[in-house]
């Protein structure tokens, strides 16, 4: 499934895309209930981070609405729109999946910046505010300090249940899907000290989305192809293969520092390197556009804009 968080007339709601449309689930969980197939699956709540609290049960719940809902679909189309039970991309303002998650772990230097470059001991840790999140096709804007600003695509884990000193062998069963993420940082002010988060805790700057896609979607996430485009042109290009440290591991790795949460994400890491060569740095100005694709995740575009910017 491929859910997302959307705002339709005023309300944040919960959706799952099937192809260009929307599914809202309140109402397609009503229609499942009427249909006299179950009577207690009415309490969906509003918020993802509400939903993922449920467990993976509730996954397997609206999974099975979803099919239910699909399989009349055509049928019942127009008369669905009506009813706000599906919707055209026109009739729905898309959010970040998760826009507001509990923490942001975000991993540095997980990929490597030359050919020969040696796997560091660990992992290098650093959070983002949930204030920095914003969604697909929102703009990104340049604050007044920033000059020099980044963009970084990366693979996002989702955490679907509460989670402590997991192996890496039991580290997926706390993963509820993935998303797509651009860390986007200020590099001026990432370097005025030892610590990164100067220039990477700025509003806008964790574009999240389209969707988060469950983990039934995604059979192998440790080799999915990743890459970067500004103005159409490509800056990075790699494969979640080359990352020094899988997902399991870093799941397990941080599990044992933290308690993982429902809502969580852990920003895997960005490439640095295009066959062999160093990735262009070339800093985001107003009116760029930046389009970041993962695998089968879908595309997360961003337009660069001034702050004070409509």
């Amino acid at each position: 499934m491929r859910l997302v968080s959307y705002q339709v007339a005023g309300q944040v709601r919960l959706g799952v895309l099937a192809g260009e449309k929307i599914i809202d689930l309140q109402h397609a969980s009503r229609v499942y209930s009427q249909a006299g197939i179950r009577t207690s699956v009415l309490d969906l709540p509003f918020s993802m981070l509400d939903l993922l609290a449920l467990g993976p049960k509730a996954l397997q719940t609206i999974a099975e609405i979803i099919d239910f809902i699909l399989e009349r679909l055509p049928g019942n189309l127009e008369d669905w729109q009506r009813q706000g039970l599906c919707l055209n991309p026109g009739q729905a303002v898309v959010l970040a999946p998760v826009p507001r998650p509990g923490k942001i772990i975000c991993v540095g230097g997980n990929y490597p910046s030359t050919p020969s470059q040696v796997r560091p001991d660990y992992p290098i840790l650093f959070l983002k505010p949930s204030s920095s999140v914003t969604g697909c096709g929102w703009p990104v804007r340049i604050p007044r300090a920033a000059e020099n600003v980044a963009c970084e695509a990366e693979l996002a884990i989702v955490i679907g249940q509460r989670a402590k000193y997991l192996s890496e062998q039991t580290a997926w069963s706390c993963v509820a899907g993935y998303t797509l993420a651009n860390d986007l940082g200020e590099s001026n002010l990432e370097k005025r000290t030892s610590q990164w988060t100067t220039g990477k805790l700025m509003d806008t700057f964790t574009p999240l989305g389209p969707a988060l896609v469950t983990v039934d979607e995604v059979p192998n996430p440790g080799k999915l192809p990743i890459q970067t485009r500004l103005n159409s042109v490509v800056v990075q290009k790699a494969s979640t293969a080359d990352m020094f440290f899988n997902i399991p591991f870093l799941v397990s790795y941080i599990s044992s520092l933290t308690t993982l949460e429902p809502g969580d994400v852990i920003l895997t890491g960005s490439p640095k390197m295009i066959d062999e060569l160093p990735a262009p740095t070339i800093a985001l100005r107003v009116g760029d556009v930046v389009e970041i694709e993962i695998g089968n995740l879908g595309k997360l575009s961003n337009r660069a804009c001034d702050e004070g910017e409509d």
